[in-house]
């Protein structure tokens, strides 16, 4: 073989080589960086949807405490009207800033499912409040309640890649021992209250 050809063909290969070389390992690094921007995104993702969570738990549990007090049928601590509502407030206002992250960096159907979730807990505070509802339809939207955090929480797990199956419904041990609740059974809150503007 030509002297000449043979090492162009040497020069090709080695080309060939380099070329292979800097394509597997710039692809490898891009492939990596994807990795850990997706990674950085998936927590702060996590985190939007947990402090959410958490904010809208903190307000369903004042205002849970303060439907108590007003002969609702619930397992938590009757709270001071008053105090709840300083609380309820306060609770609203967090919410509401957790709320901006997960519009920012939530899926749509988590979003969709927060906005659900927090507009029947936001109800909830109405008859806290001392909006006039019945003991059964209090339960019923209680429950409700329950349903779409779970819808909320199955959104949020299957954007971040969670694995575990279906969420169980509730069990109704919010209510206190012994309290059955059916159409009629009890008598619906006697004091009635416009809610405040702010919620």
């Amino acid at each position: 073989m030509n002297p000449v050809v043979q090492q162009v063909l040497t020069m090709v290969g080695v080309l060939l080589g380099a070329g292979t070389t800097f394509a597997f390992a710039t692809w490898t690094e891009r492939s990596r960086w994807r990795r850990a921007e997706q990674s950085k995104w998936d927590n702060s993702r996590l985190t939007a949807y947990t402090e959410f969570a958490h904010a809208l738990k903190s307000y369903a549990l004042i205002s849970q405490r303060m439907a108590a007090a007003r002969g609702f049928p619930n397992a938590g601590q009757p709270m001071d009207l008053d105090e709840g509502l300083v609380a309820l407030v306060e609770a609203d206002s967090e919410k509401s800033l957790k709320w901006e992250v997960v519009l920012l960096l939530g899926s749509t159907d988590a979003v969709a499912a927060a906005r659900s979730w927090n507009k029947a807990v936001w109800e909830l505070g109405y008859v806290a409040m001392g909006t006039d509802m019945s003991h059964d339809e209090y339960v019923r939207r209680y429950e409700e309640a329950g349903r779409l955090r779970n819808d909320f929480y199955a959104c949020a797990r299957a954007d971040l890649g969670v694995r575990g199956g279906e969420l169980p419904p509730g069990n109704r041990a919010w209510l206190p021992p012994g309290v059955q609740v059916t159409r009629g059974a009890l008598p619906g809150p006697v004091r009635t209250a416009e809610p405040p503007p702010s919620l």
